[in-house]
């Protein structure tokens, strides 16, 4: 075009090419365009170059982060793979079967937790400075959050993640003396080490007979049995309490899965970390990132909900690490859609879009 453009101009200035050759002429009319044409087109050659180089440097920070990444993704598989867990003697799950059991280790104590609360409000259970950051940060995501059902969610997630042994309780009292009422949270936890496992049916069977006591009576039988253990020999226990036999030493329900989960969780946020901090464009991370989610069965993105709302999840969305780029949307939760396959709106009680309103969950799709 350019060129066509010196011919043209030269024409008009009553130069032609295909008239007697004049070599005077048209050896400055060579000069004249090989100066300005040439060295167009030697910029043109320099950009294209640029050009070239800046796409091959993408493409190789591409062929990286994919070879990172489907790394990661090869490790998350391997993670789940190694899962193994003995149930009794004769009984031992594997693999994405110990998610399952997880999960439903917590909705059995998440709801062994709600119903012994009936009566609590939720000044009772919370300290003033923790209600107000749960306050802050919930106000981000959703006003119509209950903070009483969020606190239930995260003591039934630690208790079920640490375990009731006595490393266990020591890693939870810690965790909760910042953020709850003692006078709450002790009675909690000792009301929760009496519940035996399902390989003890005496203890089992008597258990249940006091879970479904009034909420009341409960609460006074844990009223009693608590001043029992501490104050031993002064309290006269009730027929009822004298049946659990304090001193017994019996194998407790939740043991903890610290050891199966930690290590999941953790390489599960920092791969979408990694994903999210990458070059790539918007479109492109989603891509990716339902890749990985692809990998995740149904009892996975649960648990990936209720780890992300309690309080050792948090980074998840809730209260989710800074970075230097504002350009990156740092919730990972929402931005990669990680838990929209849950089928139905809620489980047991736990609704999704209340704690993600900005998610589009496949079963609300029309």
């Amino acid at each position: 075009m350019v060129f066509v453009f010196f011919i043209i101009k030269s024409c008009n200035d009553d130069f032609s090419l295909f008239g007697s050759t004049n070599y005077e002429v048209t050896g400055q009319f060579g000069d004249y365009v090989g100066g300005v044409v040439g060295t167009l087109f030697a910029l043109a050659g320099t950009f294209l170059i640029y050009l070239t180089f800046n796409e091959q440097l993408r493409e190789n920070k591409r062929n990286a982060f994919e070879s990172i990444f489907f790394q990661m993704i090869n490790l998350h598989k391997q993670n789940v793979s190694e899962f193994r867990l003995r149930i009794s003697e004769n009984y031992i799950i594997e693999n994405r079967e110990v998610v399952e059991e997880f999960f439903f280790e917590f909705i059995d104590c998440y709801r062994d937790i709600k119903n012994y609360s009936k009566n609590y409000n939720l000044d009772d259970c919370i300290i003033p400075s923790y209600k107000k950051k749960l306050q802050e940060l919930t106000t981000k995501i959703n006003n119509e959050i209950n903070l009483l059902d969020l606190i239930i969610i995260d003591i039934s997630y630690l208790i079920v993640f640490y375990g009731l042994n006595s490393e266990g309780l020591s890693v939870i009292r810690k965790n909760f003396l910042k953020k709850y009422n003692p006078a709450f949270y002790h009675k909690l936890l000792f009301y929760m080490e009496l519940k035996p496992s399902q390989n003890n049916n005496r203890y089992l069977k008597l258990w249940l007979e006091a879970r479904h006591l009034e909420t009341k009576k409960l609460q006074n039988l844990v009223d009693e049995l608590y001043k029992k253990r501490k104050q031993n020999k002064k309290i006269i226990l009730t027929d009822f309490a004298q049946n659990f036999e304090l001193c017994q030493d019996y194998e407790k329900c939740f043991q903890g899965r610290q050891s199966y989960f930690g290590h999941y969780f953790r390489h599960l946020f920092q791969t979408f970390k990694y994903l999210n901090e990458n070059i790539l464009d918007k479109n492109e991370k989603y891509k990716y990132g339902k890749m990985l989610r692809a990998q995740l069965s149904t009892y996975e993105q649960a648990i990936l909900l209720i780890n992300s709302i309690s309080s050792l999840g948090m980074k998840w969305e809730y209260n989710p690490e800074k970075y230097e780029n504002d350009k990156i949307n740092p919730k990972l939760i929402t931005e990669f859609q990680l838990i929209k396959n849950l089928p139905g709106e809620q489980m047991f009680g736990i609704k999704y879009n209340v704690y993600y309103p900005n998610v589009k969950f496949e079963t609300m799709e029309i």
